[in-house]
């Protein structure tokens, strides 16, 4: 190769060089200065562990309920179910998670209260899961029950049946019962 081609190689490396870590600075500072467009960005393109992260970013900013619940969704869709506790039970404790709930839509706290509870009981608490399924109220033990009647061992099955049993025998109840005594 002459000394001419190294020399153009060379120039050629260095714009690439330069040309990649602009891009690097201007995709982190997007991600520092305005999460929540780079979480929405990522939420249509179906990279919810990623928007899960710059949602995060955005909740650590604000400290408000409501991106809070949007880390819960993206955590949800994504499937981590340690992602969905950690931002699920913290959620579950804020003052204002009716009322957020209630923002977002009539079934959404039920959705995330069967989420959040489900995740519980993949990672080994059931006490925990009973808990948050009662926030809920009677759907959201749905997941739950299909769940444990899966692969519950007899004593979770009886632990999830005394606790339905403790609700309000309505028809939803009364069928997550009967699924848990038949296992059909």
């Amino acid at each position: 190769m002459t000394k001419t081609k190294k020399i153009i190689l060379i120039s050629a490396l260095e714009g690439l060089a330069a040309l990649a870590l602009a891009a690097l600075l201007v995709f982190s500072l997007w991600i520092l200065c305005s999460p929540q467009t780079m979480a929405t960005a990522s939420e249509k393109t179906g990279n919810y562990s990623f928007a899960v992260t710059c949602a995060d970013l955005r909740y650590q900013y604000t400290k408000k309920t409501e991106d809070l619940a949007r880390c819960v969704q993206d955590s949800i869709l994504c499937g981590n179910d340690e992602k969905i506790v950690k931002y699920g039970e913290s959620f579950l404790t804020k003052a204002d998670f009716e009322e957020v709930c209630l923002s977002r839509g009539e079934n959404f706290k039920i959705y995330v209260c069967g989420n959040i509870a489900l995740a519980q009981y993949n990672i080994k608490t059931l006490e925990k899961a009973i808990s948050t399924c009662e926030t809920g109220g009677e759907l959201s033990f749905i997941k739950l029950t299909v769940a444990v009647v899966e692969k519950g061992s007899a004593e979770q099955r009886q632990a999830l049946k005394a606790a339905l049993e403790k609700q309000t025998q309505t028809d939803t109840i009364i069928n997550l019962i009967n699924l848990l005594d038949t296992g059909e």
